[in-house]
C-alpha cells in the first residue's frame, strides 16, 4: 500500500551528497453508458506519433511535485540526501542534496529563471546550473507547504492552510498573506484570467483570488486536490475524494462543469495538445480531458505504480511521478494538432482549425429544446409510463445550428447553508446559518450531434449506476470542433423510486 494520500509529507532531515543514476526501466454498452463514457481519439497531425509512455526511470525517493525549467524536469523527493532530482530529456536522473534546506514540496521555475521551492516555514531558490548554491528564506505563514506558481503580477504565489501567500522574488522574506476563512488549501494555479485559483479541500470549493487579495468561490461538490490553468480563463480542478470522481471545468464565477474521471484523478496539468492531463492514482493510468469535457484514457504505466503528480515538459512531453515505485515516467507525442478542427483541444489550445485557416469564432445555437418527460424512474432502456408506474428515462430533443458535441451536466438538488451570497455545504461551523438550495454535480453526458434535429436518450443510469430518487437539474450546452460553446439551457427533472 502507498503512503497516506491526503496528508502533507513530513519534512525529512537533510544530509549532503550529489549522485547520478539512469534506469529505464464485455458486453456492448447501452445508450446511457455510451453517453457517459464517450471518448474521442486524441487529435494529432498525421505525421505525429500518438501519446505513449516511452520511458520509466528510477528516482532516489518518493516523488512529490514536478516542474520544468524549459530543458529538464525537476522533482522534489522525500529522500533527505536528495531533496531534488533533475531529469534530462534522455531520462538521466541526477539527484542533489540542497545545503540548509529540508523537506521541499512545491517546485516551479520563477519569472527570474531560478527554481523555487516551498518548505515548512519558508521558500528556497537555486539556479538550475548550480543547485549547490541554493538559498533559503523564512516565510512563517507557510505551515503546510504546497504547490508554488508564478503569478500574473510577477510575484510567486502559494497557498497553505487558510492563507494565500504572495512572495516577491526580490525580497522573499517580505511575503504577504491573504486569509480565506475556513480554507484547507491544496493546489494553486495562475489562471489566464489574471487571477490565482486555489483548490480548497476544506470547504469543497475553488477559490478565485485577485492579486489584491479579494476573492470569490465556486462550489465543487467534493474536496478538490489540484487545479490547472487552461486557455481563455478556464481552469480544471480534480476532485478524487468521494466517488464518482471527476475533473471540473470552471471559468470566472460560472458553476463548475464536471467530467466523470474514475480511478482517483489527482495531479493535473495543461499540455501542448490543448487538453488537461490528470494522473489517476488508483488505476495507474492517465486521463485526458479536453476543454469541452471529453475524456480519453492513456494506459502504459506499471500496475499499482501510483501516479500522483505530473507536469508538462518540453517538446510535447509529460512527466509523471510514480509514488508507489519511486520512479518517473515520460510520455511523448503530446503535441498540438496541425490539421483539422482540433477536436477536444478547444480554443487557445491548438484546436481552432488547420494551419492557415480562418479561425471559427461562431458558437453553435441550441433551439427547440424539449424533454419527453420530466418525472421518470431509472432502468436499462427507455419505456413509456403505465397506469401504475412512471416511465423509464427521458428523451431530450433539440435542434443544432451546426455539428457539435451536446453536453448534459446532471446536478442533484440538495440543501446547504448560506455564506454571504454563496450556498455552501453544511458544516458544524455553519450549522446556525440560513439554509439554502445548492446543486451538486453527479455526472456529465456527451453525444456527437449533427446540424438539425437531434435526440439524446437518458435512462437515468450513468456509468452503470442508477441515479437515486431526487430532484435534479440538467445543464445543456453544445460545443463545436473549434471549441465555441453555446449559451447554457437548464431543465429540471425528478427521478422517482423504481
Amino acid at each position: 500500500m502507498g503512503p497516506p494520500r491526503r496528508r502533507a509529507p513530513e519534512p525529512p532531515v537533510p544530509s549532503p551528497s550529489p549522485r547520478s543514476s539512469r534506469r529505464p526501466a464485455r458486453r456492448r454498452p447501452g445508450v446511457a453508458a455510451l453517453l457517459a463514457v464517450v471518448g474521442l481519439a486524441i487529435a494529432a497531425s498525421p505525421a505525429a506519433a500518438a501519446p505513449a509512455v516511452d520511458g520509466i526511470y528510477d528516482l532516489p525517493g518518493v516523488p512529490r511535485q514536478l516542474a520544468s525549467d524549459g530543458t529538464s524536469v525537476w522533482v522534489t523527493t522525500d529522500d533527505p540526501a536528495a531533496d531534488v532530482a533533475r531529469v534530462d530529456a534522455s531520462g538521466t536522473v541526477t539527484p542533489f542534496d540542497l545545503p540548509g534546506i529540508a523537506g521541499p514540496v512545491g517546485i516551479t521555475k520563477g519569472p527570474d529563471g531560478l527554481m523555487w521551492l516551498t518548505t515548512t516555514g519558508g521558500v528556497a531558490r537555486f539556479s538550475p546550473a548550480n543547485p549547490a548554491g541554493a538559498e533559503a528564506f523564512p516565510v512563517a505563514t507557510i505551515t503546510d507547504p504546497r504547490r508554488i506558481v508564478s503569478g500574473p503580477d510577477g510575484a510567486l504565489w502559494t497557498a497553505s492552510n487558510d492563507k494565500v501567500v504572495r512572495i516577491p522574488t526580490a525580497a522573499p522574506a517580505t511575503a504577504t498573506a491573504f486569509t480565506v476563512p475556513g480554507m484547507g488549501a491544496r493546489g494553486i494555479a495562475s489562471g489566464t484570467d489574471g487571477h490565482l485559483w486555489v483548490a480548497d479541500f476544506g470547504q469543497q470549493q475553488a477559490v478565485r483570488m485577485a492579486t489584491d487579495g479579494t476573492f470569490t468561490t465556486t462550489a465543487l461538490g467534493d474536496a478538490p486536490q489540484e487545479v490547472a490553468a487552461g486557455p481563455n480563463g478556464q481552469v480544471a480542478a480534480t476532485t478524487p475524494t468521494t466517488p464518482p470522481h471527476r475533473v471540473s471545468l470552471l471559468t470566472g464565477t460560472s458553476a463548475a462543469v464536471p467530467t466523470l474521471v474514475p480511478g482517483d484523478p489527482f495531479g493535473i496539468t495543461y499540455a501542448e495538445d490543448g487538453a488537461y492531463w490528470t494522473a489517476r492514482f488508483a488505476d495507474s493510468t492517465l486521463g485526458r480531458v479536453g476543454t469541452d469535457g471529453q475524456l480519453t484514457t492513456l494506459a502504459g504505466l506499471p500496475a499499482n505504480s501510483g501516479p500522483r503528480q505530473l507536469t508538462t515538459g518540453p517538446n510535447g512531453t509529460l512527466w509523471v511521478g510514480l509514488e508507489n515505485v519511486k520512479k518517473i515516467a515520460r510520455v511523448t507525442g503530446v503535441t498540438a494538432p496541425t490539421t483539422g478542427g482540433g477536436g477536444t483541444g478547444g480554443t487557445g489550445g491548438g484546436g481552432t482549425g488547420g494551419t492557415g485557416s480562418t479561425p471559427d469564432t461562431t458558437a453553435p445555437t441550441v433551439t427547440r429544446l424539449s424533454l419527453s418527460r420530466t418525472v421518470f424512474r431509472t432502468g436499462a432502456a427507455l419505456r413509456a409510463p403505465s397506469r401504475r408506474r412512471a416511465g423509464i428515462g427521458t428523451r431530450l430533443r433539440l435542434t443544432l445550428s451546426e455539428a457539435a458535441t451536446v453536453r448534459v451536466v446532471v446536478e442533484r438538488r440538495t440543501t446547504g447553508r448560506r455564506r454571504g451570497s454563496s450556498c455552501v455545504a453544511p458544516s458544524r461551523a455553519r450549522r446556525g446559518a440560513r439554509s439554502c438550495v445548492r446543486y451538486v454535480g453527479v455526472s456529465a453526458l456527451s453525444q456527437a450531434g449533427k446540424a438539425g434535429q437531434n435526440d439524446v436518450a437518458f435512462t437515468g443510469r450513468v456509468s452503470g449506476r442508477a441515479l437515486v430518487a431526487a430532484r435534479y437539474r440538467l445543464r445543456i450546452t453544445a460545443a463545436d470542433a473549434a471549441g465555441n460553446r453555446s449559451t447554457e439551457t437548464v431543465r429540471r427533472v425528478r427521478v422517482v423510486r423504481r
